[in-house]
């Protein structure tokens, strides 16, 4: 699905139409935090296939070509006849004869392979290999939390663009309120019904919109070039918003949303596989001074070979014990160490549920209290669109100025604009109550529940409540503006 959005947006030049899943489904792949965050996975994979390999046998092979400038040499001389001396009959001469015994040769070649086995490690390899499972596991988990949170931020800078664009097109109908509010006194003060002050407030106040469209529009390029941050999209593109600023229902009680968060959060499943690390690393710990078997068996072929210079092999098996039965206690201490960070992460592991907790029922209430604001702006504008109306009414009729008008102009613009402000940020707030039931936040004050264990040590690092997804479906009176 993502694949084909991206072809048809590429074939569509530089105009991006987005709506706001869509834009969710291309930050989770494009966002450069995600991306980083990826990698942290074949990271931890890697360790992973680290930790396995020490079941399997370690294998190498080996080679050498020595030349020898100089050669040792041994002189012997040895019988090997008599004769009979001239001098001295009866008598004889020995004849030796001189031989030379040379220590080597000047050209040595050597291959070798060698097999190297553990046979036992006191549980070293094993619990390696699961510290590093977990670990992989944890590394997941954190990056499902990161790309619950880029859609949290990519969710806000959608509904930042709506918001400006929503509070340009009101600014937009309200110079259009004021610039026929303006002709219409133009058109009084020409017939003698108004006054010089009543045309120079008419016209003063639609010149000072001008201002605030021209930053409105400044502001909405500033919200595009946001998203297209989180979205990793260059800043010259063009993107369109396909979706509207509107109410999404939800309705779940406190209690089920704690429950939820409970069991699903992310970041505090991550926290349970870093404990079974610290768990797995005691456990290492604790073998430290544990003896261990292995096995290598090992190949020579080579020449010259002996005092002979002929290529020639041999091979060798052996079996071999290392037991490290006392290191000064260094075993005892890595012990205390382990197990200390194990009850510190636990201890964390506890205030990370109680932060949970306080997490959802803070942002429940927020999300209440932007509900009832939003409702509360909802009447506002019914009620102000209707003092507009009728003092535009009373105003051709003769009974209101022009002032009274303006004032009414004003106060319904600012209740359309204080409405937008309100669905925006209710909005804004279902976001992070979505994010929170799954993933904590960044927050760096230490009170999110997605803290970082500081506990861990560097390799640890590395059911639905009914009703609680969230419905479409417009606010009552939501498009009354």
């Amino acid at each position: 699905m993502t694949v084909f959005l991206l072809l048809y947006l590429l074939g569509a030049g530089n105009l991006y139409e987005l709506t706001l899943e869509d834009a969710v489904n291309m930050a989770l792949e494009r966002n450069l935090q995600v991306l980083a965050a990826e990698e942290s996975h074949n990271s931890a994979y890697g360790n992973l296939l680290q930790a396995r390999s020490g079941f399997f046998p370690q294998v190498s092979l080996s080679s050498s070509y020595t030349y020898l400038s100089t050669i040792q040499k041994m002189e012997t001389y040895h019988l090997v006849r008599l004769e009979p001396d001239p001098q001295n009959p009866g008598s004889f001469i020995p004849v030796f004869e001189k031989s030379e015994m040379p220590f080597g040769y000047k050209n040595n070649y050597s291959f070798g392979l060698t097999v190297q086995q553990v046979l036992f490690s006191w549980g070293r390899l094993i619990n390696n290999y699961k510290l590093a499972k977990h670990n992989l596991r944890s590394t997941d988990y954190d990056i499902e939390a990161k790309k619950e949170m880029i859609k949290e931020s990519v969710k806000e800078a959608y509904y930042n663009c709506l918001l400006v664009r929503r509070y340009l097109d009101v600014l937009n109908e309200t110079r259009k309120d004021l610039e026929e509010h303006y002709n219409s006194v133009k058109k009084r003060y020409e017939e003698g019904l108004a006054s010089d002050f009543e045309l120079l407030r008419a016209e003063v106040q639609l010149r000072n919109v001008e201002p605030q469209i021209k930053a409105a529009e400044t502001g909405l390029k500033t919200a595009y070039d946001a998203l297209k941050l989180q979205l990793n999209l260059p800043l010259d593109v063009q993107i369109k918003l396909k979706d509207t600023l509107e109410y999404r229902s939800f309705n779940a009680d406190l209690d089920s949303l704690i429950s939820l968060a409970l069991s699903e959060r992310l970041d505090l499943k991550s926290t349970d596989e870093k404990l079974e690390v610290l768990k797995k690393t005691v456990a290492i710990a604790r073998s430290g001074n544990k003896p261990s078997v292995f096995a290598q068996w090992a190949y020579q072929y080579q020449r010259p070979f002996g005092f002979e210079d002929k290529w020639k092999g041999m091979w060798t098996f052996t079996v071999g014990l290392q037991f490290p039965f006392f290191d000064g206690f260094k075993t005892y201490g890595q012990v205390k160490s382990m197990e200390a960070q194990l009850r510190q992460v636990r201890y964390m592991r506890e205030l990370q549920g109680k932060a949970i907790a306080l997490e959802i029922r803070s942002l429940y209430r927020d999300l209440e209290a932007k509900e009832e604001a939003l409702k509360s702006q909802r009447d506002n504008v019914k009620l102000a669109r209707r003092a507009f109306e009728m003092a535009e009414e009373q105003y051709r009729n003769g009974y209101v100025s022009s002032l009274d008008v303006i004032d009414a102009e004003v106060a319904y613009s600012q209740a359309r604009l204080s409405y937008i402000s309100a669905l925006h940020d209710y909005n804004v707030a279902l976001a992070k109550l979505e994010r929170a039931l799954k993933a904590g936040s960044e927050s760096p004050s230490g009170t999110s529940a997605g803290m970082e264990m500081k506990g861990a040590p560097a390799s640890a690092q590395g059911g639905s409540a009914a009703g609680a997804a969230p419905s479409h479906g417009q606010h009552p009176g939501g498009a009354g503006f």
